[in-house]
């Protein structure tokens, strides 16, 4: 289309012939969303000797470079999956659901959300992780502090507050030890079942009532009051 054309087809309504050019290029944060999402979905799909940067770098659809340019190693990008992955499952509570009972507050914090596909591979992951982790000393450690630990924190939380306001009787400064001990009687040690192989998981029923039990006799212990009916 001649210059003249185009400018008689903007008079007449029409819009003008789109120039080509080079495609729109994605900005740092959007580049690194890809990837993160990448990464994860393989994680998920097939354990953690899929996820090399070769594999991250096809499914994001870019070069290893690129990936470099955000994450100075292998380790650094896959600690930034698991740091990700554990703000997804392990989450503060919500502030409309501060009003609810203790019990209740207490079982949304111990209720895993826990992505698509995300059981098929934990074990694995896990068996992988604590064979190699000489060897990737950050990434485990940043396993158990955006995992295990997240969640402990979280609990740690609602408890100091709980206590404060009277709703359970705990010693001063022991909400930590109180929280992490809930969270041990609330989930299944998997220790056991990386040694045997077993990788059937339990069923979210199940999950649910070891939870509800876990929680009943950690409260009772602590004295709670008003427990409410689902205690």
């Amino acid at each position: 289309m001649t210059k003249k054309q185009a400018t008689e087809s903007f008079c007449d309504g029409a819009p003008a012939a789109r120039r080509r050019g080079r495609p729109v290029q994605m900005d740092m944060a959007a580049r690194e969303e890809r990837i993160l999402e990448a990464a994860s979905s393989l994680l998920t799909e097939g354990g953690f000797d899929h996820v090399t940067m070769a594999a991250i770098a096809r499914r994001a659809g870019m070069s290893k470079r690129t990936l470099y340019e955000h994450f100075e190693s292998h380790e650094a990008l896959l600690g930034s999956v698991i740091s990700r992955m554990g703000e997804r499952i392990f989450r503060p509570l919500r502030p409309e659901d501060e009003g609810r009972s203790l019990t209740e507050r207490l079982q949304i914090l111990l209720t895993l959300n826990k992505p698509p596909g995300a059981e098929n591979s934990k074990l694995e992951f896990l068996r992988t992780l604590i064979a190699r982790a000489q060897t990737y000393p950050v990434l485990s450690r940043q396993l158990l502090e955006n995992g295990r630990g997240r969640l402990i924190g979280h609990v740690s939380e609602e408890l100091a507050r709980a206590s404060k306001a009277g709703e359970i009787e705990l010693a001063p400064n022991s909400a930590a030890l109180a929280a992490e001990m809930l969270v041990n009687l609330t989930f299944e040690d998997p220790v056991p079942r990386l040694l045997l192989c077993v990788e059937c998981d339990p069923s979210p029923e199940e999950m649910a009532q070891r939870r509800d039990l876990a929680i009943s006799l950690f409260l009772h212990g602590c004295g709670a009051k008003n427990l409410g009916a689902s205690d």
